[in-house]
């Protein structure tokens, strides 16, 4: 785990949020998941070019 946050209802409807790590290289995958107040997941990933 890289980050991990517990956001509050005066946040934005989409909100943008941004970090950094290190140690990733190139063809890593990066995996972000999250669940909104209303218990919905989502997970999105990427890899790094």
């Amino acid at each position: 785990e890289v980050i991990s946050a517990q956001l509050g209802p005066s946040v934005a409807k989409d909100p943008f949020v941004s970090f950094k790590f290190k140690g990733g290289v190139k063809g890593d995958k990066v995996v972000v998941t999250w669940t909104d107040n209303k218990g919905d997941k989502r997970t999105d990933e990427a890899v790094i070019a």
